[in-house]
C-alpha cells in the first residue's frame, strides 16, 4: 500500500472506533438520541483513582502508610505483614479499626491514618464529580462520532443548571390522591437510599442520597450488556472489513456465540438487574408527573441537597457522582479493539475529519501526531508531517464504558410536559434547555450518560528514523515542560496536566517506544457519551395553573 500521512491513519482508526461503539444490528440497536464527545488529549488516569467506588469513605489502614509511620517513630522499617481496614461509625463519625490494629501503633496514629485515607477517598469523589459535570454543546458535526469536548462553560455545569431549573421553575398545579402519594413514596425508597456522612473538617453531620441497590443492580447489569454489546459489534466489524482472515474466520464460526452473550446479557439485565421493574417505576413516576408535580419538585430538590458535599481542599460544594459497576477498573473483562493495515480502506473512506480539534481547557491540539511542551495554550508544539507505510500499521487496546451514575440528577422531570420555566421571573423567562433545532441550542443541550475507557494502548509503525527522531525530541521536552504527545485522541506520551481549573488531572503516561512500536499500558479517558435532550422544558398548552 502507498504511504499514507498520520491525519489519514487516525481518520481511519477514529472511524472505525466510533463503528464499533455506535454501529447497530438487530442484535445490538442503534441509539439515535446519543453521540459520542472525545477528550483531546485523553485523560491518562489510574485504578486508585476510583478507590472511592468500591471502598466508599471508609478508612484502610494500608500496609504502606503502616510501615512509613512505624518507621518514622521508630527509627526502623517495619515488621508489619498486612493491612488493617478501619470503618467509620455507624452516624458516619470519625474512623475507628474494625481489625486488630499493627503492633505498635498508638490509637492516635491509627486515627490519623484512617483520616488520611478517608480524607483521601473524599478528594477521588470530589475530583471524579467534577470530571463529569459538564455539559458537551450538540454541534452539526456532532452525529458524526468526531466532535470535540466542547464544554459550554459560558452557562455553567451539568450542576449549576440543574439547580438552577429546580429554583426557577413552575409546575402544574394539582392535587393526587392519597393512595398515590403513598405509592410513590413507596417507590422512591427502591430508587435511593438515604446515608449519614460526617463533614471530617466541621464535624457536622449531613444526609446523603445514594443509588438504592436496585438501582445499583441495575446500572451493573446494564454495564454488562454494553460490553457484550461492544464485543458483539467489534467482531462484526472487524469481519465486514474483511482485516484479516483470522477476522473473518473468528465471526463466522464464533458470532452466534457472541449473539448469545449479547442476548445472555439482556435476559441478565431483566432477570437480575431489575429492568422491568425499574423502568415501570420510572415510567409511572413520568406519568404520575403530569398530575401532580409540587410533591416530586419537592423530593427532588431535597434529594438534590443531601447529595451535596463539601470538598476538603477546594471547600467548595460537589453532589456525588459515581460509576457502576464500581471495580471496572480492575476488571478482566474489557473489549479488545483492533486496527490492522486490512482495515485502513474500509474505514478511511469516512468523510469525517479529525483535523479541526481542540481541548477544552484552552491547550491546543497540535496535529494528528502532536506534541507540546507544556499545558498552556502559549506553550511550544510542533507536529509530525511525515508519512507512515500502512502495511506496517497496527493499533490495539482494550475498551470499555461504564455509565455515570447521579442520584440527584432527575431526567424524567426535565423531558416532562408539566414545568416551564417561570414566566413571571425576568431573570428565567425564555430560558430553554434544549429548543428542539437541529442544530439545538439552550443551556442544556445534552449530558454526559458514559465514560469510554481504553487501557493496554499499543501503537506500531514500523521503522522511522524520522518519527523516531521526533517523538524522543518530544518525550524528552514534554518530560521537562509537562506536555503531551498524541495520535487522534490518544495520549502516547509525555506527562503533564489537562483539563482546567479544578478539573485538572496530572498525570505521567507511562508510555514506552522501541523504536518500532509505542506502548501505553495505563487506562486513559478518551471521551464520553452523551444523551441528547428533546425539546425541554414543553410544558402541555393545556395546563392553565402553574406553581
Amino acid at each position: 500500500m502507498p504511504d499514507v500521512m498520520p491525519d489519514q491513519l487516525a481518520n481511519s482508526v477514529m472511524a472505525k472506533f466510533y463503528d464499533v461503539l455506535t454501529n447497530g444490528d438487530d442484535t445490538v440497536p442503534k441509539s439515535a438520541d446519543n453521540f459520542f464527545t472525545w477528550c483531546t488529549p485523553a485523560i491518562p488516569v489510574d485504578p486508585s483513582d476510583f478507590e472511592f467506588l468500591t471502598q466508599g469513605f471508609t478508612g484502610v489502614l494500608k500496609k504502606a502508610a503502616v510501615d512509613q509511620t512505624l518507621s518514622a517513630s521508630n527509627g526502623s522499617s517495619s515488621s508489619s505483614s498486612s493491612a488493617a481496614t478501619g470503618s467509620t461509625s455507624g452516624s458516619g463519625g470519625t474512623a475507628t479499626a474494625t481489625a486488630p490494629a499493627p503492633s505498635g501503633l498508638t490509637p492516635a496514629q491509627i486515627d490519623q491514618l484512617l483520616a488520611q485515607d478517608t480524607g483521601r477517598l473524599y478528594m477521588q469523589a470530589e475530583n471524579f464529580a467534577r470530571l463529569v459535570d459538564f455539559v458537551p454543546e450538540v454541534s452539526k458535526g456532532t452525529t458524526n462520532g468526531f466532535a470535540q469536548l466542547n464544554v459550554q462553560n459560558n452557562e455553567g455545569t451539568l450542576s449549576d443548571i440543574y439547580d438552577y431549573t429546580m429554583r426557577m421553575s413552575q409546575v402544574m398545579q394539582s392535587v393526587l390522591p392519597d393512595d398515590i402519594v403513598q405509592k410513590i413514596a413507596k417507590f422512591r425508597a427502591l430508587l435511593s437510599v438515604t446515608v449519614t456522612k460526617t463533614d471530617l473538617v466541621t464535624g457536622a453531620q449531613t444526609q446523603v442520597s445514594q443509588p438504592s441497590p436496585l438501582v445499583q443492580a441495575y446500572t451493573d447489569k446494564m454495564a454488562a450488556y454494553d460490553n457484550a454489546a461492544l464485543e458483539y459489534n467489534s467482531h462484526r466489524i472487524d469481519a465486514m472489513s474483511a482485516s484479516t482472515p483470522q477476522a473473518v474466520n473468528y465471526w463466522a464460526v464464533n458470532a452466534n456465540i457472541l449473539r448469545d452473550k449479547v442476548k445472555a446479557a439482556m435476559d441478565d439485565w431483566i432477570s437480575n438487574g431489575y429492568k422491568d421493574d425499574y423502568e415501570e417505576i420510572a415510567a409511572f413516576i413520568d406519568q404520575v408527573m403530569a398530575r401532580d408535580m409540587t410533591m416530586l419538585k419537592a423530593e427532588y430538590k431535597d434529594d438534590l441537597e443531601k447529595a451535596k458535599l463539601t470538598g476538603i481542599a477546594s471547600g467548595s460544594d460537589f453532589y456525588f457522582t459515581s460509576l457502576v459497576p464500581g471495580s471496572f477498573a480492575t476488571s478482566a473483562g474489557w473489549t479488545q479493539f483492533t486496527f490492522s493495515s486490512g482495515d485502513f480502506g474500509q474505514s478511511s473512506s469516512s468523510s469525517s475529519n479529525w483535523n479541526s480539534m481542540s481541548e477544552s481547557g484552552g491547550a491546543s491540539f497540535m496535529g494528528i501526531f502532536g506534541g507540546t511542551e507544556s499545558h498552556s495554550s502559549s506553550s511550544s508544539s510542533s507536529s509530525y508531517t511525515g508519512k507512515f507505510n500502512s502495511d506496517n500499521f497496527g493499533l490495539s487496546f482494550e475498551i470499555c464504558q461504564i455509565p455515570i451514575v447521579r442520584p440527584w440528577f432527575k431526567t424524567a422531570f426535565m423531558t416532562s410536559k408539566a414545568w416551564r420555566f417561570d414566566q413571571d421571573n425576568p431573570d428565567s423567562k425564555g430560558d430553554v434547555l434544549n429548543d428542539g433545532g437541529s442544530p439545538p441550542k439552550g443551556i442544556m443541550q445534552a449530558y454526559p450518560t458514559s465514560v469510554i475507557f481504553v487501557r493496554k494502548l499499543r501503537l506500531t509503525l514500523g521503522e522511522s528514523s524520522g518519527f523516531s527522531d521526533w517523538y524522543n525530541s518530544q518525550t524528552s521536552s514534554s518530560t521537562g515542560g509537562g506536555g503531551y504527545v498524541t495520535f487522534g485522541p490518544f495520549v502516547a506520551g509525555g506527562g503533564g496536566s489537562v483539563g482546567s481549573g479544578s478539573a485538572e488531572h496530572s498525570y505521567d503516561s507511562g508510555a514506552h517506544w522501541d523504536g518500532q512500536s509505542i506502548t501505553v499500558d495505563g487506562m486513559q479517558i478518551v471521551g464520553y457519551r452523551c444523551h441528547i435532550f428533546p425539546k425541554s422544558p414543553n410544558p402541555d398548552p393545556s395546563i392553565k395553573a402553574w406553581v
